[in-house]
């Protein structure tokens, strides 16, 4: 059953409760630390878990072969020494690539992580996880197949997925109601009509002291993305924002824990 605009608030997971702190509000980086170390890589993850951050939020395709990668462009020209539409390679081609010299040559020889080689790493640590399914559209089935990690690595408990894509999150939601999960908004926040899931998730612009009190009056939890100017997470944090995804985790725990 696809959830009503006037949900059973108790019937939908929120997000996460931290296991690393009880900060408010909760710190998430961004395609793992993506200002500090490679993003999506296993490079970035490990920096996240060093600052003990509260979660790491990161991106998921699948290649021509049918394997689900972490990786956020379109193109592979951006973060590795490749060419070409993620979609149209391998996962051995994709892995042959470099993801790590572009951001730094200490990182060189950086692999592009499939999911399930992201989940056997992050289980190990202590962070939330916040996925990410790009243009899922393109990648029919992909829905089931991250559910099915999710349980297979037993992280439904520590797991939120999110999507700009909606009708992807409906379908997820028909397949595991026990995954929390939240629409991604990028230029306006959903109304009392479009209300569907219990974590808003927002362009940091978009929020204001007044809307973020109605969406907790609401009974929804909010969070920003993506927030790296200190000034803004100031005024986000003392509007009530319930979680800042940032590209610089190290300067947001700062702020938070004074």
């Amino acid at each position: 059953m696809i959830p009503s605009s006037n949900p059973d608030w108790s019937s939908l997971k929120p997000m996460p409760v931290s296991r690393v702190s009880s900060r408010h509000p909760i710190i998430v980086g961004h395609r793992g630390a993506s200002g500090l170390a490679p993003e999506n890589t296993l490079a970035a993850f490990q920096v996240a878990a060093d600052l003990r951050v509260d979660g790491v939020e990161f991106d998921v395709q699948r290649t021509a072969d049918g394997h689900l990668i972490v990786f956020h462009d379109d193109t592979v020209e951006r973060t590795t020494n490749g060419t070409g539409a993620v979609g149209q390679f391998t996962l051995a081609e994709i892995q042959s690539l470099d993801a790590g010299s572009h951001f730094d040559p200490r990182f060189t020889g950086e692999r592009v992580p499939t999911l399930r080689e992201t989940f056997d790493f992050l289980r190990q640590t202590n962070l939330l996880l916040f996925v990410e399914l790009k243009d899922p559209w393109r990648y029919p089935g992909m829905e089931a197949e991250t559910a099915a990690l999710i349980r297979t690595y037993d992280l439904v408990d520590r797991v939120q997925v999110r999507s700009f894509y909606h009708p992807s999150l409906h379908t997820l939601y028909e397949i595991a109601p026990e995954i929390a999960i939240s629409e991604l908004w990028a230029d306006h926040l959903p109304t009392d009509e479009e209300v569907t899931f219990k974590t808003i998730n927002a362009y940091y612009p978009l929020y204001t002291p007044e809307n973020l009190a109605h969406i907790h009056r609401r009974g929804q939890q909010a969070t920003a993305w993506t927030v790296n100017a200190i000034e803004v997470a100031q005024a986000l944090i003392a509007a009530g924002i319930d979680g800042l995804t940032t590209d610089v985790p190290d300067r947001m725990l700062a702020l938070v824990e004074g």
